[in-house]
């Protein structure tokens, strides 16, 4: 066999390999993968309630029966046989259509399956074996849950009347938990389950409280899943090495056929028979690869049977006997699966009902026994602390060289002084600050809330979910501003025993608000956040969860990639625009396009006077844009992960920053220099579009060319606006082959700070290079606050008044980009 279809077989088997494990975080996001697909099933099913009904009340009402009468064709469907067989069959059929097809079905599919069948079993527990099988056919049950999940989440739109911000928040958190499944990959959050349980205080909490430890109830659920994508690969890997073991002796046999030779070989008859069982594996015999073996557990794992069984019973689902209250709280989001995902048949034997309820399901297990019991309070204040230590341990690695300040207590004014306090060194009340970070002149404000999500947050309760998120995101946006005021008014920050932080150098200020709970498809909607009163519009959050936040810190190439998303992501406008279920989906998003909102040109007009009025067409395509979906965007990032964790997975690139390699070159070039301002000014440059950074990539061998012709320095410069509209001054220069670089600094220097002056610039930065414009000699930045200066207005005048700039500069090529050459 040649190399090159070596690697496409193994390519297909990796692909089915993957799909039989659930690696991936998308493999079981509905709403991100499958929906793309079923969107239009799902917009006609919506279309014909609206039709046919009255009212919101009536489209409901036609969607529950529909709902309904879905889930009765699960029992009859099922042919009398065992919930184990049953989930395990559907299972495997969906990941031979997923190996096919390349399309995901919601695992949520499976749960609908799981409960309508333990119902059936709580109301019939005497049930006769079956032996004949004749009218099982696994894709009618799965077609018919398909069904009831589309018919139930339309159920749930209508019944939630998203008419105000309160009601879409409610709607969108329903949503996530009907629909979302395995937000985090497995290595990640193994990771984090370790971290948290690892505590020897947290253990003797849990043993007293579960009669097992917290890292025991981890390793146990992870063997269980495990054991069980090793089984269905193992089947797999059968199945397709028998078919490829047949294929030269079917192709021998239909070559004897052609010459009425019909004499089977036995090494026929052995490949036949081997393909037959390989076959039954994987259909009839599928339930024994997914029943839980607790002494494969305990040898897996090192621990006693007794530890295991305690474990297995612990988070075994018991007690379902009403079907249509448990689709209640299925579809209202309290599902029965989140907390116990194991399942047992009449027989007896236990199944995990799909891989990405596994791990999840421990720490809000453990969290609920232990607030029950009393015995919380030791694992919340570890809990906090590692969260936190972990969040800025992530951070820090994505900013080198930026000064970071630690869990610090510091000083703000007593609002209940009887005399107001303004000097910071007179400031009495003590407040505490999870995270500073401070690099070049941007501050970077760290809360973290390792607040957990209750059941009746989760399960649909608006006023236990609205207070929630505002313990979660509306305090950590709060405690934020106390220490932006801080910065902002006093330029430095007192600590304990007379510490100060100096931060007078600041001027550009972003919090990260950092949670242990994924709230996906809530905090991608800040709009209706900010209707809420969730959040305000003055200083909004990067409100993400430690996950994801990890997976951006490992994605980020450079800080002003992330100092970009920041500004983007925190833009109301942006989640109005870009609908996305998952953070991830905007980050990808944000590296292939940009997450670019058109701004309102006439709003950017008054903000930057020396941009030109603003045109027909500019206004037109700011009043065309209009939200769209993101779709999953996480595809690429899957198989990145996959091949950094899985030798056998085929190699794939990292996601990137999609923009020009020479603009690239030249930030990083500029980032060398460590020189004041490359934090701010490298993020200018990736503020423009494709055709801009393009622009930016060539301009110094564009001026190296002039300088070649006549021997002399060459310069151009740029104004702009950057994403929170600000202008910003960007000059790049070349200088003379003859001309020394540190004579000519002085002189580029002031016509820096005076033009920065004339145009009302809040940065301004000039690169200056050497004559073949390859290697960028010096970085000047000036970031003073603007304001009177009569020196300045002098030097100001004679230069090119901005009228003349206004009337001569050529058509912008977006963002308000106005380009002037040479020193004007």
């Amino acid at each position: 066999m040649s190399k090159r279809k070596r690697r496409k077989r193994q390519a297909r088997t990796n692909k089915k390999h993957q799909g039989s494990a659930d690696r991936s975080r998308t493999s079981h996001l509905a709403a991100a993968s499958s929906l793309e697909s079923e969107i239009g099933e799902m917009h006609e099913r919506f279309m014909l309630y609206l039709r046919d009904a009255t009212s919101s009340e009536d489209a409901a009402t036609a969607a529950r029966a529909d709902l309904k009468a879905a889930i009765a064709k699960i029992d009859p469907l099922s042919c009398g046989l065992d919930l184990t067989k049953v989930v395990a069959s559907v299972r495997v059929t969906m990941m031979m259509n997923r190996a096919i097809t390349g399309t995901d079905v919601s695992a949520a599919v499976l749960e609908l399956i799981a409960l309508a069948l333990m119902c059936r079993d709580s109301a019939t527990p005497e049930t006769d074996e079956v032996t004949v099988e004749s009218g099982f056919m696994p894709p009618h049950i799965e077609e018919a849950a398909r069904t009831a999940l589309t018919a139930g989440s339309i159920m749930t739109l209508f019944e939630s009347s998203p008419s105000d911000a309160d009601s879409m928040i409610h709607f969108y958190s329903r949503q996530r938990e009907i629909t979302l499944r395995n937000p985090v990959y497995p290595h990640m959050l193994l990771d984090t389950l370790r971290g948290l349980f690892g505590d020897s205080s947290v253990h003797d909490d849990c043993q007293a409280t579960l009669g097992f430890t917290g890292l025991e109830a981890v390793n146990v659920m992870d063997a269980v899943r495990s054991l069980s994508i090793a089984e269905l690969e193992k089947r797999f890997t059968r199945m397709e090495a028998a078919r490829d073991a047949s294929l030269p002796f079917l192709q021998s046999w239909q070559e004897a056929r052609r010459s009425e030779v019909l004499l089977p070989t036995e090494a026929h008859r052995a490949a036949t028979q081997e393909v037959r069982d390989a076959l039954e594996d994987l259909t009839t015999n599928i339930d024994q690869a997914v029943t839980i073996d607790s002494a494969a557990v305990a040898e897996h794992t090192g621990y006693g049977p007794s530890t295991v069984e305690a474990v297995l019973e612990a988070f075994t689902l018991t007690g379902l006997v009403d079907l249509d209250e448990t689709l209640d709280r299925f579809f209202r989001g309290d599902n029965p699966l989140r907390t116990t995902p194991i399942v047992a048949d009449t027989q007896g034997r236990r199944m995990l009902v799909h891989d990405a309820l596994a791990l999840p399901a421990v720490r809000e297990a453990i969290e609920t026994r232990l607030k029950a019991s009393g015995r919380q309070k030791r694992y919340e204040k570890h809990r906090g602390g590692w969260v936190e230590d972990t969040a800025l341990d992530l951070l820090a690695r994505a900013l080198p060289g930026a000064k970071f300040f630690r869990a610090f207590n510091y000083f703000i004014p007593d609002p209940r002084a009887v005399i107001p306090q303004s000097d910071p060194e007179k400031f009495t009340k003590r407040v505490e600050g999870d995270g500073l970070i401070l690099i070049d002149d941007i501050a970077l404000i760290i809360e973290v809330k390792s607040v957990a999500l209750t059941a009746e947050a989760r399960g649909g309760d608006a006023r236990w979910l609205r207070g929630k998120l505002r313990d979660i995101i509306t305090k950590a946006a709060n405690q934020a501003v106390r220490l932006r005021e801080r910065i902002t008014i006093d330029k430095r920050i007192r600590l304990d025993a007379d510490q100060w932080i100096d931060a007078s150098g600041v001027r550009e200020i972003h919090t990260i608000a950092i949670g242990l709970e994924d709230l996906s498809g809530v905090t991608t909607a800040t709009t209706a956040l900010l209707g809420a009163g969730i959040l305000k519009p003055d200083h909004i959050p990067w409100t993400v969860s430690l996950h994801d936040l990890r997976i951006v810190c490992e994605l980020l190439e450079r800080p002003s990639e992330l100092l970009l998303y920041l500004r983007r992501r925190t833009e109301p406008a942006v989640t109005w625009k870009y609908r996305a279920v998952d953070e991830l989906d905007l980050f990808l998003l944000f590296l292939r396009r940009g997450l670019f909102v058109e701004p309102d040109p006439r709003e950017r007009a008054q903000a930057l006077p020396w941009s030109r009025p603003p045109s027909t067409s500019d206004i037109d395509r700011f009043e065309n844009q209009h939200p769209e979906f993101v779709f999953s965007h996480t595809d690429p990032l899957d198989a990145w992960y996959n091949s950094q964790i899985d030798s056998s997975a085929p190699p794939a690139d990292k996601p990137r920053l999609e923009t020009d390699k020479r603009l690239m070159g030249l930030i990083d070039q500029v980032i060398e220099t460590e020189s004041e301002g490359w934090l701010p000014t490298t993020a200018a440059m990736l503020e423009g579009d494709n055709r801009v950074q393009r622009t930016f990539g060539r301009n110094s061998g564009d001026l190296a060319k002039l300088v070649r012709r006549d021997q002399k320095r060459h310069s151009i410069t740029y104004l702009m606006g950057d994403t929170t509209s600000m202008p910003v001054l960007l000059v790049w220069v070349c200088h003379g082959p003859r001309e020394d670089l540190n004579s000519a600094t002085p002189y580029l220097l002031s016509y820096l700070q005076a033009k920065k002056h004339q145009t009302g610039a809040h940065r301004a930065a000039c690169m200056i290079f050497d004559p073949t414009g390859k290697y960028l000699r010096r970085l000047l930045y000036d970031n003073r606050n603007i304001g009177p200066d009569l020196e300045l207005d002098d030097a100001a005048a004679q230069l090119m008044p901005l009228e003349k700039m206004k009337k001569e500069s050529p058509e912008s090529i977006r963002q308000s980009i106005k380009r002037r050459t040479r020193n004007r």
